[in-house]
């Protein structure tokens, strides 16, 4: 029996009752599961495109140099990681999203792991922290880094000078 007759079947001859409480979990489960991707769809809040290029004493950081992007009232950070040149673009989140949201931020630098001087833990003067190489102590944390930056609410180049 295809499918088209078994329909016009259905129309003369009634759904008995377990048939119909089938339909009816049927239904409930299809309803659920759209509306779990209607939830699941969003997008998060509104984050824009931060690139630049970040130097110490002008020169272009270290490649894997992590750039961070802390706000100051509070919220998700916003990191990126600094490539051969110095260059970095920031990602938002713990989902990993191009950009960063609007608002201040204190910025502040972390060394790459791998880094010889950082895996020996030679120390960089801040009580904990390993050896930064030729990132000042004061960069190394949000809270005592002098670097303060607005982010627009557009997409935006932000360079990060270290002097």
């Amino acid at each position: 029996m295809n499918i088209l007759s078994f329909c016009v079947l259905k129309l003369i001859v009634p759904y008995s009752p377990s048939e119909k409480a089938m339909i009816k979990i049927l239904s409930s489960c299809s309803v659920a599961i759209l509306l779990s991707f209607v939830a699941g769809c969003d997008s998060g809040p509104k984050v824009y495109g931060v690139t630049g290029k970040v130097t110490i004493k002008g020169t272009p950081a270290p490649e894997k140099t992590r750039v961070n992007f802390e706000p100051v009232d509070g919220g998700e950070l916003a990191a990126g990681m600094v490539d051969a040149n110095g260059n970095y673009k920031l990602y938002y989140g713990t989902e990993g999203r191009e950009g960063a949201m609007p608002g201040k931020y204190k910025v502040f630098l972390s060394p790459d792991a791998s880094s010889e001087a950082y895996m020996t833990g030679k120390s960089s003067g801040v009580p904990g922290v390993p050896s930064a190489g030729p990132i000042p102590k004061e960069y190394l944390i949000g809270k005592t880094s002098p670097l303060t930056v607005e982010v627009p609410e557009s997409d935006t180049t932000i360079d990060v000078v270290v002097e």
